[in-house]
């Protein structure tokens, strides 16, 4: 049966890819940044509570329920990690957690009534501490947090929301891959080092699990924080 599910973070990288694949067979409403003329596409701003709540209530005309919704959005830019002053502090902030506050909380009102699964994708760096901005690490840390606590309000709607923490993962055109192709031996050292399984994660394992964690009979899961990163957090 064909579900109805929400990427945010749609519009490149990850959620793009995971939009892709759900999309073929499932309903997908796919909400990002930039601006696609795409179907089911809706450009949002998620620290605009207006904009968001717009999109939103577009997505409920089209379908009342919601079964799903993968929220993939954050950022580590390299100047979080020189400049450890406010305001890149409040970025970091705003881009990795009030983001999921105001869709959570526009969501609630927009689809109160309806059972949904929300999985968020976070990072390790919120888990421990590894080589990433201090901004980036404790503003996922506080998401995952924020996961943890809101799980036992949501549930009261009927409404269950997990995290998935990832490592190190390779896709066409992120980070890792423009990485590689400026210095391959330098990468392959550094998951060599750091990776017990020696290998990157892909898209496509991440797309498994959000697959599995929407699957109806997946009732038990709730504030859970499911780690994909190769046994890096291990070390």
């Amino acid at each position: 049966m064909k579900k109805k599910i929400i990427i945010c973070g749609a519009s490149k990288n990850l959620g793009k890819y995971l939009a892709e694949k759900f999309e073929r067979n499932n309903t997908v409403f796919k909400l990002g940044r930039s601006n696609q003329n795409k179907k089911n596409y809706f450009s949002c701003d998620f620290l605009n509570i207006n904009e968001l709540s717009k999109n939103l209530k577009e997505i409920k005309l089209k379908s009342k329920k919601v079964d799903g919704v993968v929220f993939c959005i954050g950022d580590s830019k390299k100047y979080f990690k020189t400049n450890d002053d406010i305001f890149f502090w409040k970025k970091s902030m705003e881009t990795n957690l009030f983001t999921l506050v105001n869709f959570i909380n526009v969501f609630l009102k927009v689809f109160k009534k309806s059972k949904t699964k929300i999985i968020v994708i976070s990072s390790i760096a919120g888990k421990e501490i590894i080589n990433a901005p201090i901004t980036y690490s404790v503003s996922k840390s506080a998401l995952n947090f924020y996961v943890k606590i809101k799980a036992l309000e949501l549930i009261k709607f009927g409404i269950q929301i997990n995290v998935i923490s990832l490592g190190n993962i390779f896709q066409k055109n992120n980070n890792w891959h423009k990485k590689i192709i400026k210095n391959k031996n330098k990468v392959k050292n550094y998951i060599k080092k750091n990776v017990p399984t020696n290998k990157f994660c892909n898209p496509e394992e991440v797309f498994m699990l959000c697959d599995y964690l929407f699957n109806n009979k997946n009732s038990n899961f709730l504030g859970s924080n499911i780690v994909l990163d190769g046994g890096q957090s291990l070390k």
